[in-house]
Parts: structure tokens; sequence; C-alpha cells
């Protein structure tokens, strides 16, 4: 067993002897990538087991052919490595590919005697283009493109760029692989992304292109307002699209701030919307009548535009038992005089009014304090509209003291609101009761208490005429008879005075 092992031992020495007597060595540099124009220089020895005398030739060997590049005579001794000086093999367009080198050694009659490859590298004619400049500008602004080029053996490159933009060509140095250029935005580009290409090549034709994209940043130049309709009535819905333009007139996709001022020049909404998008502003029913401002701003772009809100004048009259409620639901005070009339049993009952209103306050009108007991059938008046008669508040948007609004409005009274069979009681006050009774025997109120309860001021008067003139008349009674030494008792003053209950 061990004697098998020795003998294998032996065999494999006998077939290593021979290699460590004939060989060719090449090395290449430790460089996987060339580019055109570089050079090549490899290292070779070469060892034989006996003197030659012959030629060693070397060769490139790539993608697309393969060639002879040197030769030398070369004298051997046996055992002896000798090494051969190469030149250096200049690279060019042919050679673009892989590629590998061969060397030979030949006796002098052809016959080869050795050879040997080189490991693989590959010959190219690109380079790597690297900017490093942010590519955003605005019209009219300049930039500056710098960049670093270099081959793809990563080798610097002296040469020039050629660079295309906006139709225009310029040419500029590379050196060392620095490259460096001024682009000028014209003050009319359009904004967006615009192409620039760069070329770049040198004297042994390694060329690279790039493609790079400016970015061409819109400067905002103006706002444009279209309002729907800019005469509203109080409770409408302005409506209006707010669009930013660039310094083409293009529109812009930005946000834009939207305040609304009342005539008073008071922050009273704001929002913010996207240009090309409506704004909506809801108005109040009460909304005080006047111009109104509306400031539209995208960064330091700025538009004014105004509104008018119209002036309303009107109430409603709302009945609900014996109660009757007024209301302003107009945008102006409400000054006016209203007059209900009650109907019962063929008698017309007025009670008249004076309305004075804010907008959206309420008064209540309790028709038990007004009339007698009993059913009635009521009309009341109905505002059913009102003109805002052609002359619109203004206020002055220069001078805030001059706040002044020039009204012309004129009520339409609508068809009458008539409410049957309401039940009412009387809590009027006695001296209204009072009124009612005297009227009947004394017949001092023209007609019937129905018509003076409709004239509060002339009922007041007559009441206040007849108490006078009846307390005048038992008091002169009384004192007559005290003056005569008759007995007298104020229990008797009012004996001879006769209530008719009918009449309540």
């Amino acid at each position: 067993m061990k004697s098998s092992r020795i003998l294998l031992i032996h065999l494999l020495f006998l077939f290593i002897i021979p290699l460590s007597f004939a060989e060719i060595g090449i090395t290449v540099p430790e460089k996987d990538v060339y580019n055109l124009g570089e050079k090549i220089a490899p290292t070779v020895s070469i060892k034989q087991d006996e003197d030659y005398n012959g030629f060693f030739k070397m060769y490139i060997s790539c993608d697309k052919n393969e060639m002879q590049y040197y030769t030398f005579p070369l004298n051997l001794e046996a055992g002896s490595r000798m090494q051969v000086t190469v030149p250096e093999l200049l690279l060019f367009s042919s050679m673009q590919g892989h590629c590998s080198l061969k060397s030979t050694f030949e006796k002098i009659t052809g016959e080869k005697i050795d050879s040997e490859w080189s490991n693989d590298f590959f010959v190219t004619d690109g380079m790597d283009i690297t900017i490093d400049t942010k590519l955003e500008a605005e019209p009219s602004d300049d930039i500056i493109i710098e960049g670093l080029i270099k081959k793809h053996s990563s080798e610097l490159l002296n040469g020039e760029a050629e660079i295309a933009f906006e139709g225009e060509k310029t040419t500029t140095d590379i050196i060392l692989g620095k490259l460096e250029h001024t682009i000028h935005i014209s003050y009319d580009a359009e904004a967006g992304n615009i192409p620039l290409t760069i070329t770049a090549k040198d004297k042994h034709n390694n060329q690279g292109e790039k493609t790079l994209q400016i970015k061409v940043i819109p400067i905002p130049t103006k706002i444009k307002s279209s309002f729907e309709n800019s005469d509203l009535m109080p409770g409408e819905t302005l409506k209006a699209m707010v669009v930013l333009y660039d310094h083409n007139s293009k529109i812009m996709d930005s946000s834009i701030n939207v305040k609304i001022l009342d005539p008073d020049k008071n922050l009273i909404a704001e929002k913010e919307i996207k240009s090309s998008n409506n704004f909506e502003f809801k108005t109040e029913s009460s909304q005080m009548p006047g111009n109104y401002f509306v400031l539209s701003s995208s960064g330091s772009i700025k538009e004014q535009n105004t509104f008018t809100i119209e002036v309303i004048r009107k109430s409603t009259m709302r009945q609900e038992n014996s109660l009757v409620h007024v209301e302003n639901i107009g945008n102006v005070d409400y000054n006016d005089e209203k007059t209900i009339i009650l109907e019962r049993d063929g008698n017309r009952y007025l009670i008249n009014k004076k309305i004075n209103l804010k907008p959206k306050e309420t008064i209540t009108i309790d028709l038990s304090k007004e009339v007698p007991r009993g059913v009635y059938d009521i009309i009341l008046p109905v505002d059913e509209s009102t003109e805002a008669d052609t002359e619109e508040a203004e206020t002055s948007a220069d001078d805030n003291e001059n706040n002044d609004e020039t009204e012309n409005t004129k009520e339409i009274v609508g068809p009458q609101n008539l409410i049957e069979n309401v039940q009412i009681d009387d809590n009027r006050p006695i001296i209204k009761k009072t009124a009612d009774g005297l009227s009947a025997v004394t017949g001092a109120v023209v007609g019937t208490a129905n018509y003076i309860s409709s004239k509060p001021k002339l009922a007041s008067t007559v009441l206040i005429l007849i108490i006078l003139g009846t307390v005048t008349y038992y008091i002169r009674g009384f004192i007559i008879k005290k003056v005569k030494g008759k007995k007298s008792e104020t229990s008797d003053l009012f004996d001879d005075y006769q209530f008719d209950e009918k009449k309540e």
C-alpha cells in the first residue's frame, strides 16, 4: 500500500518536471477596462529546457479581429528564464470589445515551441458624465452646469463638450475631467423641464452623451377672478373662479389665499384654494348691505375685487294663540307701522304697532292686552318681498370713516294672512276696559270703543277727558252739599253711574 503511494508521487513528479523547464508567463496590469488611446504593457517571461534560436511574437485577439503587433528574435539557453520586454500597445477603435493578449515562441523554421494567453480585458470608447448641479432656475436666471467626466477606465478625460439647449449648441473644454458652463434661461422660457444634452469626446474618439432636465420654475404674475354674479341678495352664495397665471400667461397649479372683508374691512372669511378652483361664500339672510372686498393672493401677487349685498327691508309675522311674533328678516333696521286686524261679530278692531327692529330681532304682540275677550278672525299683513331700489349702499374703499349708506327701499305689501277662530282672553289694563265701558254710556267716544282702541293716542286723550269731567262733576256736587251742611257719604258718589255689562 505504501509502495503504491510512492509510485504515484513519482509519476506526478515526472509530469511536473517538463512544465517547470518549458513555459511562458504573461501578465497584464490588473485592470478590467481600457479606453481607446490607452496603452497596455504586458509582462512576459520565457523559460525552456533546451537551447533555442527562434522568434518571440505578441498577438492581440478581440471580438472583431486578431492581429500580431510585435515580433522579436530570441536566443534561449536551456533552463534559463528570460524576461522579454514588450512595448506598450496603443488601443484603437478596431480593438473595441473583449480582448486578450497571446505570446508565442517559434523556431526559425516556423515550428511553434510554446504559447500562452493573458487574462481577458475590455476595450471601450465610452465615458461617464456626472453632473452635481441642482438643475432648476427661474426665467432670466443663469445656471452653472458643473460636472466631472471620466473614461470608463476611471481616468480623467481631457477633451471638449458640446452642450445643446433650446436649439443652440455651444462648446466648452474639459480639463482633467472638469466641466463648467453657464446656461442662461430666457425670460419667456416655458415652465417645466427643458432638456439639456452634453456630448463629450476626446482626440481618441472616446465619447459620451448625457441628457439632463433643467426645471424652469414658473413666476406668478397675476391673479384673475371671475364672478358668476357680483350683486347678491342676502342669503345667496357668491361663486367665483380664481386663477393664478405665470410669466407666459399659463395657468399655474399653486395655492391661492382668498379673504372676504365686509364693508368696514373686517375679515369675515378666509380659505386656501387651488388655482382654477371655485371659491364659494354663503351670505347670511341678515348680511350687512354694501360693498364687500375679495382679496386673493399668492406670494407677492395680489388682486382685489368687490361684490355688493343689496338692501332688503322685510319682516314676518307669526301667530301663536293670542301672540303675534314679528321678526326682522331683512338686513337693515326695520322701522314701520304695522296694522293687525281682528274681526268679531261684524266688528273690526285695528291694532296699530310701531315696529323698530334690528336685523334678526323679534318682538311679540299680545293681542289679549289689546281687545276684549272673544273668538276672532285675525288678519296679519305680509311682507311678500322687498325691492332694493337701485341705489346701492356705498362704502369708500379708501376712507374707513366714510361708511354712509344710501338706501331707497320700498315695501311691497302682499296678500293678507287670515287666521280664523282664535280664542283671545281679556288681559287688557283697567284703563282700557274702563274706556270701553264709558264709551257705551257717555257717547264721548266717536262710534264704538273698537275704533278708539285702534287709535291708542286718541283713546288715551278721550279717556282722560271723560274721567276728569266725571270726577269734576261729582266733586262739585259733593262740595255744594258740604257747604249747605248736608251730610254726604263718599260711598254714594257714583250711585247714578250705570255700567253696561253687555258692552263687555
